[in-house]
């Protein structure tokens, strides 16, 4: 697995996600955008972006450090956050830096990841068919970018 950064364009291009990192009614925070670490996953011929992040809080993820926080999982790819690249320009060439630990944890689990983010993507395409309140309002999903990509996860 390849980490990368997305690209500024980006940030300018989908000032109308919800849920999605930094972007608080259509605003990007200011000084907050920044350059995230993300792993692109393909399901379904769909390009995910699905970014490192710090104190994650729930189990919709792929901890590579584990926190000794309690109420934290820890640091890993954030499923909740993954936002579909509908144009390759959005990725950008520059390598995104890890610790060596953290980079074993990711080397030779692209099936695993690839195939644990397929079962999270399932699971909400499936609650949103049922209106399945009680999983759509869990931390996995109450705050997932995925609202955002009916249409293209085939939901109406």
């Amino acid at each position: 697995m390849q980490l990368k950064k997305l690209d500024n364009s980006f940030y300018s291009d989908n000032t109308h996600l919800n849920e999605a990192l930094d972007n608080h009614d259509g605003n990007w925070a200011k000084g907050k955008v920044r350059g995230y670490g993300i792993v692109i996953i393909s399901i379904n011929n769909l390009s995910f972006a699905v970014p490192l992040r710090s104190n994650i809080r729930h189990k919709s993820s792929y901890i590579t450090v584990k926190s000794i926080q309690g109420g934290f999982e820890g640091k890993g790819l954030d499923f909740t956050k993954a936002l579909l690249i509908t144009d390759e320009k959005y990725v950008s060439n520059l390598p995104f830096k890890i610790s060596s630990g953290e980079h074993k944890k990711l080397a030779n689990k692209e099936h695993f990841i690839t195939s644990k983010f397929e079962k999270y993507v399932a699971k909400y395409i499936v609650a949103v068919e049922k209106s399945d309140s009680n999983i759509l309002q869990s931390s996995n999903y109450r705050f997932s970018t995925l609202c955002n990509y009916h249409s293209e996860l085939g939901l109406k």
